[in-house]
């Protein structure tokens, strides 16, 4: 089942948010970032679960294994018991663990991003064209004011009309309908 790509945004950011609190921890070499960092991986892997999105399930795990063989005295990438300095070696590895992390968070966000924005150019588009075509005026845009009004118009052009019908199959391809009833909004907001 699809997701509001909207949503999907909003839980993205939340994430970075929570990112950005474990990631200052870091910075000021805080006790509290070990226990941070685990909290933050475990809920991460557990949104994407509910997402179904194993690759990026994966990629996390490896990120917990690593860390997890640092912290048990092992160094996974020459194979050897660490002799010493484990402390400075399982910061390192957090660091480079931070680094993947902050990588799949910035493609799932950009991925997101990119359905809303290809969508809103299209959306704009035709709404100028409606706009010239005498389709839509001021009047009708102000009363466009809440998003089951712009259902209802959005669903009307559907039904009249081929080009918009395969348009709007087009972005269903994407996002979910009440996505582009916000994108509408947003763009009709534009207009006012």
């Amino acid at each position: 089942m699809q997701e509001l790509v909207h949503h999907t945004i909003q839980k993205i950011q939340e994430l970075f948010q929570r990112f950005n609190d474990v990631q200052e921890l870091y910075l000021s070499k805080s006790f509290d970032f070990d226990g941070a960092f685990d909290a933050f991986l475990h809920e991460f892997l557990e949104y994407l679960k509910s997402k179904g999105n194993t690759t990026c399930e994966s990629e996390v795990l490896k990120v917990m294994n690593m860390i997890s063989t640092v912290k048990r005295g092992f160094n996974p990438v020459q194979m050897e018991k660490i002799t010493g300095a484990k402390r400075e070696l399982q910061w390192g590895f957090s660091f480079s663990a931070m680094e993947s992390i902050h990588g799949l968070l910035t493609e799932m966000y950009n991925k997101e991003q990119k359905k809303l924005d290809e969508a809103e150019e299209i959306l704009s588009g035709l709404i100028v064209s409606l706009y010239q075509n005498g389709f839509l005026d001021e009047d009708k845009v102000k009363d466009l004011n809440t998003v089951p009004k712009i259902e209802i118009f959005w669903n009307s052009l559907v039904n009249h009309n081929t080009q918009i019908l395969g348009i709007n199959k087009k972005l269903r391809l994407s996002m979910i309908s009440e996505d582009i009833f916000l994108v509408i909004e947003k763009v009709l907001l534009k207009l006012i």
